[in-house]
């Protein structure tokens, strides 16, 4: 009897654990912090004026909250002109280009924790890789290098041309050689090979770079054609597809198994596997001229929509969807320009 009573003493037991251990995986995603499960919007602000922002709206876009960064931060100024953002671990650097600074918060409660200046030449994107902060920078046409957890200043990879956005794929480095509809090549850095480079020429008008799937896929667009490289990043060589009706297209951005791209007012797409461009929009929207999709963004299957309202006012964002309902409007800072999922 007294075995009896230990043998169902056990099973209870295990059943007690087991339902703790199914009740904590339930309750795992617990949010980070108030900036958590949403969108980040950049909003650069005014050229010579320390007021660029960062907007955030929740995925289910009920929560809306201006100047994150402000807020959290005792009112501190971001900084002129804030150009880009990307993440590394719970960390978030910011891009501050006429400021010649990146400021580094944590992403989920935008609290300050550092601010990097030194060797920033007009600084334009920024990327880690294997725990390495690299950044564009447009004046010195070079990459600076800072250790991403102590931010410290390792070096500079000069790039002899312009550096403008950048990804990795395949421990190496991507970075776009072109700004403003000109410019035609990509350089590869590979920093396991003492920053070893190479050059890919794609077409004129390079304007959007991706990695997706260990590929690197460039949108070029200009006068005459669209074209879309596929570079495979194992051997650097790339395969592509083009368009002489649709022209000028503009703004890729890669969400699921699908490319989008906007051209004029219309927002387009096609699969990752196409072999032909898209030249019906899935939908259009109002023409303010160049403040239209002064920025642009596809996440979880949201568009996002930006209109810098001619530096006049508020920045005016929409959320649609993949037919063009729209889904909220917001107003936020001046100079709405990218959107970063903060998941």
């Amino acid at each position: 009897m007294k075995l009896k009573h230990v043998f169902l003493g056990i099973f209870a037991s295990a059943l007690l654990l087991a339902s703790c251990s199914n009740d904590d995986a339930v309750e795992k995603d617990v949010p980070l912090g108030a900036y958590d499960n949403g969108v980040l919007i950049l909003n650069e602000g005014n050229f010579g004026t320390p007021n660029a922002s960062v907007s955030y709206i929740s995925n289910d876009l009920t929560v809306f909250m201006e100047d994150v960064f402000g807020t959290e931060n005792n009112a501190k100024e971001l900084g002129d002109v804030g150009q880009s953002l990307s993440f590394y671990e719970d960390k978030a650097f910011i891009v501050l280009n006429a400021s010649n600074v990146v400021q580094v918060v944590d992403r989920y409660t935008f609290k300050s924790l550092a601010t990097i200046t030194e060797n920033l030449k007009n600084p334009r994107y920024s990327v880690v890789l294997d725990g390495k902060l690299y950044v564009t920078n447009s004046i010195s046409k070079a990459v600076t290098i800072y250790d991403a957890k102590t931010y410290a200043y390792l070096g500079t990879i000069a790039i002899n041309k312009t550096a403008e956005r950048i990804v990795t794929a395949n421990g190496k480095l991507y970075i776009m050689n072109g700004a403003y509809g000109s410019g035609n090549t990509v350089t590869v850095v590979n920093p396991q090979s003492n920053n070893a480079m190479s050059v890919i020429t794609v077409e004129s008008g390079v304007n959007s770079i991706e990695e997706k799937n260990g590929y690197v896929y460039v949108l070029c667009g200009n006068s005459t054609k669209s074209k879309l490289f596929k570079i495979d990043t194992k051997t650097d060589t790339a395969t592509s597809i083009e368009s002489t009706t649709l022209k000028k297209a503009l703004n890729m951005d890669i969400d699921g198994d699908k490319i989008y791209y906007t051209q004029g007012t219309g927002v387009y797409a096609m699969a990752l596997n196409a072999t032909t461009f898209s030249e019906t929009p899935l939908f259009s929207v109002k023409d303010n001229s160049w403040s239209t999709f002064y920025g642009f963004g596809v996440i979880d299957g949201k568009i996002y929509s930006a209109d810098a309202n001619g530096f006049t006012g508020a920045g005016i964002v929409k959320v649609l969807s993949a037919t063009g309902t729209e889904l909220k409007t917001l107003a936020v800072g001046m100079g709405p320009n990218g959107f970063y999922s903060n998941n």
